[in-house]
Order: structure tokens, then C-alpha cells, then sequence
């Protein structure tokens, strides 16, 4: 009988454990996706960051094109506003290509219109209208013929 008061003391003493454990990792999880949202936008420094893809065959693997915004604060609507998108490293191999640049939120859907044009030089410079830097998730570019 002292068998299984003692057995049973343990299955529960273990599922305590497991549980207290289960809790343990989901709060750890919870507080480094909060970290990992947080380490997305960092206004503190006036730079704001954000997942970018960048397409471009003229671009020498390992040289990778640099994406920085420009934004302000914005009093009428209480926020950040991005202004502008700077590309730069670009290769010179890229000039007279065409360039596609497209800024979206964390669904994928576009916050300003696509931009487009010719790459003129090592370095381009993306007009933003109206973009909330809060809602800035990623950036996707794409340099072709």
C-alpha cells in the first residue's frame, strides 16, 4: 500500500514539474518574441529596421546592398512617419537597370505604392508618402534588366 501512496506522490510531484517547466517556456517564448518585436524598429537611435529581400544578379554574392530609412516624427498624427528608403553598396554593374522597391507591413500587404526606376549611381534614394514607421515589417527589391 505504501507502494502506491508513494508512486502516486510522484506521478504528481513529476506532472508539478512538467507543468511548472510548460509554464516556464511559453513565459521565456513570450518574452523573446516581445524582445524580437521590439529589436524590428529601433527609433531610439532614429534608424528603423525591417526584414528586407533583395534580388539583384549585377549584386556580387557577399556584397550586400544596405537599406536604411529616414523618418520623423509627425505631431498631427502622434507617430513616426518613414520619409525615404536609401539603398546603398549598390554594384556598379546594376547602373541602367531597372529597380522595383517595395515597402509592406507584417501580412505583406503594401504601405505606399511600389516605387520604380533606374538605378543611377552606387546608391538610391525611395520617396515614402505617408508610411507609419510602426507598421514598417519589410522591405522587398528586386534590380533586373
Amino acid at each position: 500500500m505504501e507502494d502506491n501512496v508513494t508512486s502516486a506522490n510522484t506521478n504528481t510531484n513529476t506532472n508539478k514539474v512538467r507543468k511548472a517547466a510548460a509554464l516556464g517556456l511559453a513565459v521565456l517564448g513570450i518574452g523573446g518574441l516581445t524582445l524580437a518585436s521590439a529589436a524590428q524598429l529601433n527609433m531610439g537611435t532614429g534608424s528603423l529596421g525591417a526584414g528586407t529581400t533583395v534580388v539583384a544578379s549585377c549584386q556580387p554574392e557577399g556584397q550586400p546592398i544596405g537599406v536604411d530609412f529616414e523618418s520623423s516624427f509627425v505631431a498631427t498624427d502622434g507617430e513616426y512617419k518613414a520619409t525615404s528608403l536609401n539603398l546603398t553598396s549598390i554594384a556598379e554593374a546594376c547602373n541602367g537597370l531597372d529597380y522595383k522597391v517595395t515597402v509592406t507591413d507584417s501580412s505583406g500587404n503594401a504601405l505606399d505604392q511600389e516605387a520604380t526606376g533606374k538605378v543611377a549611381g552606387t546608391s538610391l534614394n525611395v520617396p515614402l508618402r505617408d508610411v507609419s514607421a510602426e507598421d514598417v515589417s519589410n522591405v522587398a527589391v528586386v534590380i533586373n534588366s
